[in-house]
């Protein structure tokens, strides 16, 4: 993923982490106007998809983890790692890989922005 591509995703991340549902909207559209029609981009936009049903129902039914696992640090740590595994994994198809690498790359996006908010509290 190019790292304009990289940029737009991360927007989107963010917005959907604030629950700016609306902004997000428009991050995915740009986001998955910006993609080329590869198997891994399919995969990375429909977990972008996923996640944005997710908010937008606002029901923690439609998480993996609940909300509350996400918070303990050492259960986020392996639930990345597991992320990540499969995302590189060459087992999986194009299409999986892409769709743990957008998992990952949210994790990866709301947790920098957790360490941003704390270093400023501070």
């Amino acid at each position: 993923m190019s790292q304009s591509n990289q940029n737009m995703a991360s927007k989107y991340f963010r917005t959907i982490a604030e629950r700016r549902i609306k902004d997000g909207e428009v991050e995915f559209d740009r986001v998955s106007l910006s993609l080329d029609d590869s198997e891994w981009n399919k995969g990375y936009l429909k977990a972008l998809e996923g996640l944005l049903i997710t908010f937008r129902t606002n029901n923690s039914k439609n998480l993996y983890l609940q909300r509350k696992e996400l918070e303990d640090q050492k259960m986020r740590k392996k639930f990345k790692e597991e992320l990540k595994k499969h995302s590189n994994n060459e087992l999986h198809a194009d299409y999986d890989r892409g769709f743990f690498s957008a998992l990952l790359d949210y994790f990866t996006v709301t947790e920098q922005g957790k360490s941003r908010r704390r270093s400023k509290e501070a």
